[in-house]
């Protein structure tokens, strides 16, 4: 390996140069990280390398030692983990950029499907409601204990329930198409399998 940090155990690295390691580097890393004999201080040492090298190499090892016994060990793990992953990610050029904030739309376009769904659940509970009512309405008309007259209010409320819950259907197609094309439209490989969700913790300006 050339010339690189020296830290060891919970020291502060700088960002790696991927240059610098080799795939041999990178099989000593994989060695060390699943070999019973290791210290906590190397593991701790190679964990902290790899969160600060930002290629998908490093990120897969250090995501496959997390699921481990002994990564209860490397006590700020997820910190780690959570500070590669963003090294990881973070672009580089201009495409890679707008890449990146084509996630975050994805993300904040995905928040609000969620939103538009709950709200037409929760006007489709309404519409059966009133749809259990107005059918007990029409049984008492049918029955001669009710006037024809006591049923116009809840066909009338089961029709705008109705229109609504088309009109946010509606809305959720149009942003679900919208998000599908945004992520067809992402060239950066290693955007493309990237959860949108992952943004929800980035913030832009």
């Amino acid at each position: 390996m050339k010339g690189r940090n020296k830290e060891t155990m919970t020291g502060h690295k700088d960002i790696q140069n991927p240059d610098d390691y080799t795939e041999k580097d990178y099989q000593e890393f994989e060695e060390k990280l699943f070999s019973p004999s290791a210290s906590v201080a190397e593991l701790e040492d190679i964990c902290m390398t790899l969160a600060h090298l930002p290629t998908e190499r490093a990120q897969g090892l250090l995501m496959k030692f997390r699921e481990t016994a002994r990564s209860q060990e490397v006590l700020w793990l997820d910190c780690a983990a959570e500070e590669g992953q963003y090294h990881y990610l973070s672009p580089q050029n201009d495409e890679e950029s707008r890449d990146y904030l084509a996630l975050k739309v994805m993300q904040e376009l995905w928040d609000e499907i969620i939103e538009l769904e709950v709200k037409h659940d929760q006007f489709k509970l309404e519409a059966e409601k009133e749809d259990i009512q107005y059918q007990a309405i029409e049984s008492l008309i049918k029955e001669g204990k009710l006037e024809k007259e006591e049923g116009y209010g809840f066909h009338d409320a089961n029709t705008i329930t109705t229109s609504e819950m088309e009109d946010l259907a509606h809305q959720i197609s149009v942003k679900e198409k919208i998000f599908d094309k945004i992520k067809e439209s992402i060239k950066t490989d290693r955007y493309k399998d990237i959860d949108p969700m992952y943004m929800r913790n980035i913030h832009f300006g």
